[in-house]
């Protein structure tokens, strides 16, 4: 009974922890309930027709250098269609998104090359032969499209700069 209790007094303290590592640490400006509200100020694009769609989501990639990858994901239709989006910001400034791309990443590495799930093949430009040395880092300005491939599908989503 002992050990139950200590076990229990364990995954009470070890688990709070490893869950805010997933999340932006809170002391970070850019969080998902931030970029939520800064997207509804500014009366962004990404939130055209929003009225109609079933789930809203708005997610956390990692942050390099005050450069921060934050995901939007809506469902929308009869089918519960879902849209993927990737915002690009610096410090709380959005730079720039893509767009109805076909994967979430699953990280920023610490150089910040962005990674996607095993399946996911992705490359910087339409033109696939001239992306094959390009990753998506977000250090680095895009200026080019972020072609995916997953199973059949293919889809390349064009960077949409914000100007402020």
């Amino acid at each position: 009974m002992w050990k139950a209790a200590r076990l229990n007094l364990m995954l009470a303290v070890l688990l709070p922890s490893f869950a805010s590592a997933v999340q932006a640490p809170a002391s970070h400006p850019v969080t998902p309930q931030w970029t939520e509200q800064y997207l509804k100020r500014s009366h962004s694009a990404l939130l055209v027709d929003s009225d109609d769609d079933h789930v809203m989501s708005y997610y956390f990639f990692g942050t390099e250098r005050d450069v921060t990858l934050m995901g939007l994901e809506r469902v929308r239709g009869e089918d519960y269609e879902q849209f993927f989006s990737l915002m690009l910001f610096s410090g709380q400034r959005l730079l720039g998104y893509y767009q109805n791309v076909l994967s979430f990443p699953s990280g920023v590495e610490a150089d910040g090359t962005v990674q996607f799930p095993r399946g996911v093949r992705s490359w910087m430009g339409k033109d696939e032969a001239e992306g094959k040395a390009g990753r998506f880092n977000i250090l680095n300005a895009p200026a080019q499209a972020l072609c995916q491939e997953v199973g059949p599908q293919v889809r390349c989503a064009d960077w949409v700069p914000v100007t402020p």
